[in-house]
C-alpha cells in the first residue's frame, strides 16, 4: 500500500461491517436456518482481495452486488420489527460501501492508477 487512502479504508470497514452484520443473523435465527447467514456472507468475501489491493476494477463493480444488501436492509428495516437493527446496519454499511467505492474508483481513474 502506498500511503493511507481514506476512501479505501471506509470501503474495507463497510465491507467488514456488512460481513459481521450478515453473520450476526445467527443471533436472531433459529438453528434450522443457520445456512442463511453463510449464504449471505459468501458473496461478500469475493471482492475483499481486490479492495485490499486497491484494484480499480473491483471498486467499479462492487457497487452492483451491494445493492442487493441495500434491498435486504430496506425491507428488513421497514417490514420486520424484530430485525430492524439488522436492517438499519445493512443500510448504513451498504450505502457507505457503495459511496466509498464509487468515489474511490473515480479518484483512481483521475490519478491514473490501475
Amino acid at each position: 500500500m502506498k500511503g493511507f487512502r481514506p476512501l479505501q479504508a471506509v470501503a474495507l470497514l463497510c465491507l467488514a461491517g456488512l460481513i459481521l452484520t450478515q453473520l450476526s443473523l445467527l443471533l436472531w435465527l433459529e438453528p434450522a436456518h443457520y445456512w442463511l447467514p453463510v449464504v449471505l456472507t459468501l458473496p461478500l468475501l469475493v471482492p475483499l482481495p481486490g479492495l485490499w489491493r486497491n484494484r480499480r476494477y473491483t471498486f467499479k463493480w462492487v457497487g452492483f452486488p451491494v445493492l442487493f444488501y441495500f434491498a435486504i436492509g430496506t425491507s428488513e428495516a421497514f417490514a420486520n420489527e424484530s430485525l430492524r437493527l439488522y436492517g438499519i446496519l445493512n443500510l448504513v454499511f451498504s450505502i457507505g460501501l457503495f459511496l466509498a467505492a464509487v468515489f474511490h474508483s473515480r479518484y483512481l481513474a483521475l490519478s491514473g492508477s490501475s
